[in-house]
């Protein structure tokens, strides 16, 4: 079968609760790629993947990201990198809910949280 363009219209991605994959494992095994909603008071534990990239864009609100003991303020319009083998997690302290572009590299990412194809 050829390649073949995906298009995803507005709201129209692939949910597994509070994210909406825009570019699945389905679609190409090189990334992943969603919108992520955090809640005010959500607190994501510190975590580490191991085999891929990380990457976060906020598009609204202010996350609150940890990397060990040190801590990393991301108001909109900040992008963050987190490499393998980098614990991480994040917070949200505000009234109001984050949204954030969130790639991972390689593919796999939406599998593993419950996605199917």
């Amino acid at each position: 079968m050829d390649p073949q363009p995906v298009v995803v219209p507005p709201g129209a991605g692939h949910r597994v609760g509070n994210v909406e994959f825009l570019a699945r494992t389905a679609d190409t095994p090189r990334f992943t790629f969603g919108i992520i909603e955090i809640a005010p008071g959500r607190v994501l534990e510190a975590h580490t993947h191991h085999e891929e990239d990380d990457a976060f864009y906020i598009l609204a609100g202010e996350m609150i990201f940890t990397f060990g003991g040190e801590e990393a303020a991301a108001p909109t319009g900040t992008f963050v990198l987190v490499p393998p083998g980098v614990e991480h997690g994040f917070r949200n302290e505000r009234d109001e809910p984050v949204r954030m572009l969130n790639i991972h590299a390689p593919a796999g990412f939406d599998r593993r949280i419950g996605l199917k194809d």
